[in-house]
């Protein structure tokens, strides 16, 4: 499995958000799962979940542009060269890649 993943403030709130998509090989599909960021000092809750592929029937064998509408829908305006590397991703099969990003698509971090 790839994992793109990038923190940012939604567009229609001061909530600041971890969005993490890619492509999962087992599966054969692109997932997306968007959460709350928890206060500085403070660890991820499972709770905090904003978004799951894992708990919306109709994304199953879904390609990118609904996972990217679903973004748009949520205020996450996720960097373009986000969704480039998960469509690459799928191109060639990838798995064990680790990428973040800044907010305006530069990569960050790669493992």
């Amino acid at each position: 499995m790839s994992q793109h993943i990038v923190c940012l403030q939604r567009v229609d709130s001061s909530d600041s958000v971890r969005v993490m998509l890619g492509w999962d090989k087992p599966l054969e599909e692109f997932y997306l799962v968007i959460f709350e960021e928890p206060p500085v000092g403070q660890t991820y809750d499972e709770d905090r979940i904003v978004y799951s592929n894992l708990d919306d029937q109709r994304s199953v064998g879904e390609g990118l542009s609904y996972f990217k509408e679903i973004a748009m829908k949520l205020g996450c305006n996720v960097p373009d060269s986000m969704w480039r590397a998960a469509y690459q991703d799928r191109e060639f099969n990838v798995v064990n890649k680790i990428v973040h990003y800044s907010p305006n698509g530069d990569v960050i971090e790669q493992f």
